[in-house]
């Protein structure tokens, strides 16, 4: 019979003693719920967004309100309760850029204006599964 004797360095050990509540949590109800610190940063200073929920082969109008210092503003949605698996830019923006992600267990579709602009901009978000749209109705202010 082999026996194999593994030894980890002090150090080795105190990092591992110091990951294992981080670990434990992940799986934990309550706990980690898919979001990350840069999916709740570099926003825009004002942001007035809806969630919304297109029902199939539908679309819906999101009326959205961002200040054009250069930060993003979010529309969140989701198909039956859960994030899309795929997104497709149909119209784009004029003064603006489109950015649909996961984002814990919802899809969000970030508009952020062209730093200084002002006035009004539109786009069309088509999602899928469910083959639904969100367009998006713009107002940038200062």
């Amino acid at each position: 019979m082999v026996h194999l004797r593994f030894r980890l360095p002090s150090k080795a050990w105190l990092g591992l003693g110091l990951m294992l509540p981080l670990l434990q949590g992940c799986g934990a109800q309550g706990g980690w719920n898919g979001l990350f610190r840069t999916d709740l940063s570099g926003g825009a200073k004002t942001c007035v967004a809806p969630t919304a929920a297109p029902p199939d082969r539908q679309a819906v109008v999101a009326q959205m309100q961002v200040s054009n210092e250069g930060g993003w503003c979010g529309i969140t949605t989701t198909h039956n309760g859960i994030a899309f698996e795929s997104y497709l830019l149909t119209v784009r923006p004029d003064h603006g850029r489109i950015f649909a992600h996961r984002v814990g267990g919802a899809t969000r579709i970030d508009y952020t204006p062209d730093k200084g602009y002002v006035g009004a901009d539109h786009f069309t978000v088509h999602l899928i599964p469910g083959d639904s749209q969100v367009q998006g109705a713009v107002t940038v202010t200062r």
